[in-house]
């Protein structure tokens, strides 16, 4: 579960602002809130605020974050962002970026973060800390330009103790990759015997399935649909009235499945496959049901199931007005419809501590239907360990009685031009109040504001 985010020096953002998931004194709808060791999170979480203010740059920092963590900055995708720190101040060309996730594992919490100089795609600083009530404890830090490192030998046991000191001289001055990333990476030796180390591989392994995703995007990172839930899929799809009557799912060939398509994109589909099973998986054959993964291929949507370690590759299409023998594909339905049919994915994951992000989830929907699915979330979410994180205009969200003071959040941008992350608790409304109205008109910012109409100048007289 994600406790906090904290970015600076990043697109629209100038100083560092944080996302913070940890549950106020709010009294309502206690039921779906996650129990740390020390505090409770959030499970939901909506950032608010207009055009332009910041909400998706938010969200893009995370993802920079992950890719930067999992994959090292040495690519095409960070020569095109070289230009992503606060340009308003030019100063920040040469200062570094701050990204920080804390993360609530086996309930308790982490940090791990990095700062990097974006311009110049280096990595500057990195640390991975357990927050403790009392006394924080460091578990690696390390700072490319001093080419200081540090490793707590508590979590190595004496007869890798030699073994960690060599990885850690080599990557002392090293800025174009994380360590995190490199300590998990082939380093099976270092993890036998010493359960202290798997930290490293589960803070890991969080980031790698963090699940975001933006209006044109198809989410097809998401886990665990199976076809066993199959008739619970459709059950849900007739709750939303989009004229779907059946769901059918036909078994194929991993050729037809990826008939038509690139080499780099089938390569990237292996990659997938060795990802989310990898054949030294040690976990037994029932997990595999929990593992599996969604495409959207030419139009075609296709589920990605394992069994007995081998991926399975299932169909679906879609019968309408309960006529038979009339099958459509994922293409053929409306975009409001593809939509839906990507977010029903996160009401059917089947692994605990699932953190789901969507840049502007009401894009396509209709109003009512926005509020329906979210509903059926913090419905979900009272008896399902998973988090949701949405940035919206949809002000029928604004409904007290349907979520918490704590979990509505804005973004909005000064005289300056840089963005700031505030929450709505700060205003001390009471949790009957009607705020929508009061929202939409600039009660608690994040709402545009206009100073006059403009006409085209033929128009002017």
């Amino acid at each position: 579960m994600l406790s906090r985010f904290t970015v600076g020096n990043f697109c629209s953002f100038d100083k560092n602002q944080t996302l913070s998931l940890i549950a106020g004194s709010i009294q309502n709808h206690k039921e779906r809130l996650y129990q740390a060791n020390d505090f409770k999170l959030l499970k939901f979480a909506s950032i608010y605020g207009a055009n332009a203010a910041g909400k998706s740059n938010f969200i893009k920092a995370m993802d920079y974050a992950c890719a930067a963590i999992l994959v090292g900055v040495e690519n095409e995708y960070f020569e095109e962002k070289k230009d992503n720190y606060f340009r308003l101040n030019p100063e920040n060309k040469t200062k570094p970026s701050y990204f920080e996730f804390e993360i609530c594992i086996d309930k308790k919490i982490y940090a791990y973060g990095f700062e990097m100089i974006i311009n110049q795609k280096r990595i500057t600083e990195e640390w991975l800390v357990k927050l403790n009530k009392t006394k924080d404890e460091i578990i690696f830090s390390r700072n490319t330009s001093t080419g200081s490192v540090y490793f707590n030998n508590d979590y190595i046991s004496d007869e890798s103790n030699s073994r960690m000191k060599i990885y850690l001289e080599d990557f002392q001055h090293v800025t174009n990759k994380t360590f995190l990333s490199e300590i998990v990476s082939n380093k099976s030796e270092l993890y036998k015997n010493n359960d202290k180390m798997k930290i490293l591989k589960d803070v890991h392994n969080w980031i790698g399935n963090l699940n975001i995703s933006y209006p044109d995007t198809t989410i097809t990172g998401y886990d665990g649909f199976s076809k066993k839930n199959i008739s619970d899929f459709l059950d849900a799809i007739k709750i939303f009235k989009t004229g779907i009557s059946d769901v059918k799912a036909t078994e194929i060939s991993k050729e037809q499945a990826l008939d038509k398509t690139s080499p780099s994109f089938r390569k990237n589909i292996e990659e997938t496959i060795q990802r989310t099973c990898p054949k030294d998986c040690d976990k037994d054959e029932a997990f595999c049901e929990t593992c599996g993964f969604k495409m959207n291929i030419n139009g075609r949507l296709i589920f990605v199931t394992f069994k007995n370690r081998e991926p399975v590759f299932t169909e679906i299409t879609f019968e309408h007005f309960g006529i038979k023998d009339v099958q459509f594909s994922l293409a053929e339905e409306s975009n409001g419809t593809q939509r839906l049919l990507d977010l029903l994915s996160i009401l059917f994951t089947r692994k605990d501590n699932s953190v789901f992000i969507i840049d502007e989830i009401d894009q396509s929907l209709h109003p009512q239907l926005t509020r329906r699915f979210i509903e059926n979330f913090l419905h979900y979410a009272k008896r399902k360990d998973i988090q949701l994180i949405i940035s919206t205009h949809e002000s029928h969200l604004l409904d007290l009685e349907m979520v918490r003071q704590d979990e509505i959040f804005f973004v909005e941008s000064t005289p300056t031009g840089d963005s700031v992350l505030y929450p709505f608790d700060r205003f001390k409304e009471r949790f009957d109040k009607k705020i929508e109205k009061a929202y939409l008109d600039g009660r608690y910012g994040g709402v545009p504001v206009f100073d006059s109409i403009f006409f085209p100048n033929e128009d002017i007289e």
